[in-house]
């Protein structure tokens, strides 16, 4: 689901709120590196735990259900998990990416391997 990477420290970005502009807000990790937020987004609930950069999220498609692709301009992330593994279809994340929010993928702990999987 997503390029190697490289575990390091949450040290989360400030809070991003009021937005005067529709570009993509930063993500709290940078490219090439995970890590797991202790607060998880409590939308996908207490399960979705690491967090990555977009640009790492690789074999990830958006759900079917278009419920759960709500947003103002992009995906809000509010109505849980919202992408797909391309591969099986299981829900396997939460791409958060609206004009207010940051901008990350938070992958489900319960669908995350440490090692490469055929």
């Amino acid at each position: 689901m997503s390029n190697p990477l490289e575990q390091r420290a949450w040290t989360p970005q400030p809070s991003v709120s009021g937005r005067e502009h529709y570009t993509y807000g930063p993500s709290t990790v940078p490219v090439g590196s995970f890590s797991g937020d202790p607060d998880p987004y409590r939308p996908a609930g207490s399960v979705a735990t690491w967090v990555i950069n977009p640009l790492d999220g690789v074999l990830l498609r958006p759900h079917l259900d278009p419920s759960r692709l709500y947003g103002c301009c992009r995906r809000d992330g509010l109505g849980g998990p919202n992408l797909l593994c391309a591969r099986c279809g299981s829900e396997v994340g939460v791409e958060i990416s609206d004009c207010w929010t940051e901008y990350d993928v938070r992958l489900l702990s319960t669908a995350v391997s440490q090692s490469p999987q055929d």
